[in-house]
């Protein structure tokens, strides 16, 4: 056990905080949401809910974007992050205690703002962290306890989400993030030099977006997410599919939610592409369960597939970009999808109440974007292919001393652990290495451990494969 949660203390570190995060930020959104039924209708409540409370949540994590890119040390600094969380209380103080609806709206604003500050705090803190191999499990797990946190709090506590008892709850959530954050110095303390560098230190990753290929893939894949989230966004919120989905309790709704985030992040960490291609399918759910509901006989399960679905797209736009954040070693890009995703969701949204759009033109439209979005995930996997054929093609060529020179900058290792993959690619066992370098094996132990988390491979098989490619 001790060793288990050696190696893996910044997976489990990252998994808890992103969890307490979402969990803290889902119960003042809600509050404040139910908090609205005082003051205006159910029409403005959803266009404020999934319109311009999404519009500034992806104005906050742009925000966040470019303070950790312009002021990385400030960013990145412990007691920066602290204030953040802490300024929520008395935004939901204000909120419960002044019954203006012009106040209400200005909290609202305030809260999801600082929400995308907190969201992007967590991806740059993952990307830079969590093993790159486990990076859906991580979002997929934290999440999953968060979004089922949120009903336990507000099923046990019955009200609470209106009442003056959810500062409270808040605040011991708060408090609980606070001390993580305080106590766990190391993940900071890294993270403030790589800002204060300019993230150069990490060296060269596994696809660079300082090329023309990298810039491509990352532009792509900005593209497929502005094309997912409006798809997602006019599925999920088709009258239809709203009132199918009423059917099913809200213990069955997170629970099959939460399952399908897991799944999601087991499968988009065991191969991207397969993530990338049932984020595709799922998206088309919504519109299937429309046509199929009434002939089926199994109600529950394919509703609550439905829930489970969503959790592939929450997954991909989360995962992919902290992903190629962390390969790429330009960490401010980690809360990119997000961003993207939130910012065009709500554009969609304010678009289809403003207008008052057909549910039949929105369906079309939803077909239509299909096409584009297929092409543009192939042309992303293909390019992300050749720029991989062209990085082996340049290792094959190397010799055996540059090859050990390459392989440790292009994942940012020390000396002592370029010495160690050497020996992991030979075959040597921990003994045999510890006899060579003159260290313990717990030494070796603790580098092979370190170059699993900076290349972001499974075992000692894989880092192997790849040393020798």
């Amino acid at each position: 056990m001790k060793n288990f949660l050696s190696n893996n203390k910044n997976f489990i570190f990252c998994c808890v905080i992103i969890a307490a995060v979402y969990l803290l930020d889902s119960l003042i959104f809600f509050s404040q949401m139910y908090l609205m039924y005082d003051h205006f209708s159910e029409e403005t409540i959803g266009a404020v809910s999934t319109g311009w409370a999404y519009l500034t949540q992806g104005a906050g994590l742009v925000l966040f974007m470019i303070l950790y890119k312009t002021r990385g040390r400030l960013s990145a600094r412990r007691g920066f992050q602290v204030a953040l969380f802490l300024i929520e209380v008395p935004v939901l103080i204000v909120s419960l205690l002044v019954p203006d609806r012009t106040v209400l709206i200005l909290m609202i604003i305030a809260l999801n703002i600082i929400v995308g500050l907190h969201t992007g705090f967590t991806f740059t803190l993952a990307a830079a962290h969590a093993p790159v191999s486990r990076l859906g499990l991580c979002y997929g797990l934290a999440y999953a306890v968060g979004a089922f946190g949120t009903w336990l709090i507000s099923a046990i506590s019955g009200g609470v989400l209106t009442s003056y008892r959810i500062i409270f709850v808040d605040s011991l959530i708060i408090a609980l993030i606070v001390v993580l954050i305080l106590v766990y110095r190391d993940a900071f303390k890294e993270e403030e030099e790589s800002a204060s560098d300019g993230e150069a230190g990490f060296g060269g990753g596994a696809l660079s977006l300082d090329t023309a290929r990298g810039r491509k893939v990352l532009l792509l894949l900005c593209l497929i997410i502005a094309i997912m989230a409006p798809i997602s966004s006019i599925g999920t919120n088709n009258n239809l599919y709203i009132e199918y989905c009423r059917e099913l309790d809200l213990l069955a709704q997170r629970s099959f939610y939460a399952v399908g985030l897991i799944a999601a992040g087991l499968i988009f960490d065991k191969n991207r592409l397969i993530g990338g291609v049932c984020t595709l399918i799922s998206l088309i759910y919504p519109i299937v369960l429309i046509m199929i509901y009434r002939e089926s006989g199994m109600v529950t399960l394919v509703i609550g597939l439905s829930y489970a679905i969503l959790g592939f797209f929450a997954v991909y736009r989360a995962s992919a970009f902290m992903s190629l954040a962390a390969e790429s070693k330009k960490l401010h890009l980690a809360p990119l999808g997000l961003a993207v995703s939130r910012i065009c969701e709500a554009v969609v949204v304010l678009v289809i109440i403003e207008t008052g759009i057909d549910e039949l033109i929105c369906v079309i439209l939803v077909s239509v974007l299909f096409i584009p979005m297929t092409i543009l995930f192939y042309l992303m996997e293909k390019e992300k292919n050749v720029s991989h054929e062209i990085q082996v093609e340049d290792l094959r060529e190397l010799s055996a001393d540059e090859r050990r020179v390459t392989f440790a900058k292009r994942y940012g290792l020390t000396r002592r652990e370029e010495e160690i993959s050497m020996l992991v690619s030979e075959g040597r066992s921990n003994g045999e290495i510890a006899e060579i370098l003159q260290v313990s094996e717990n030494t070796v132990r603790f580098h092979v451990s370190n170059v699993l988390k900076k290349t972001g491979m499974k075992d000692r098989n894989e880092v192997s494969r790849a040393y020798r490619l």
